[in-house]
């Protein structure tokens, strides 16, 4: 589990440079961050390595095309469970955990527990994950699905230029 420690730290325009162009080229090197931020190397790579030691950056990864490899069906799934007891709960995210075709999940207050991101290869491959992984959980009460269609706004991470001072 992720427990965020609050901390008030300001950013300045060169920070705000450097996090901007690594939030869209996460391969970016060093020499060019620097560059785009209008200082040298060695400074630009402290300043780096500074974000990373404080948990501001908190990793890289590549974004790979998943239809690929054949993952052209994704949906949303919203689940409700039975008991909210804390070992029922932790029973349940240990199991989704898992699940290498739950890409995302996320605990929510109201109206629902959980909200999954579930790639599959198609629509009985979900329905498979659905039925024998995740139903399996006798806590569940209800799952709903929201397939998802046509992609109009997919951005990742958070809107960098307009931050000065952040709390984390």
């Amino acid at each position: 589990m992720f427990f965020a420690i609050r901390i008030m730290i300001k950013f300045d325009d060169i920070d705000i440079s450097i996090l901007s162009d690594l939030q869209e080229n996460g391969r970016m090197t060093n020499v060019q961050l620097a560059k785009n931020a209008g200082i040298s190397a060695p400074p630009c790579l402290r300043r780096l390595k500074a974000m990373e030691r404080n948990g501001v950056i908190i990793g890289y990864h590549a974004e790979i095309n998943a239809f690929t490899f054949g993952y052209s069906f994704k949906a949303i799934c919203i689940i409700n469970l039975i008991s909210q007891n804390s070992w029922e709960v932790s029973d349940f995210v240990d199991n989704i955990t898992k699940l290498k075709n739950v890409r995302y999940c996320f605990a929510t207050p109201g109206n629902s527990d959980f909200v999954l991101l579930i790639v599959a290869k198609s629509l009985e491959d979900y329905e498979d994950i659905i039925q024998k992984k995740i139903q399996r959980d006798k806590n569940i009460r209800s799952v709903k699905t929201f397939i998802l269609m046509k992609k109009h706004k997919a951005e990742h991470g958070i809107p960098i230029e307009s931050i000065k001072q952040a709390a984390i």
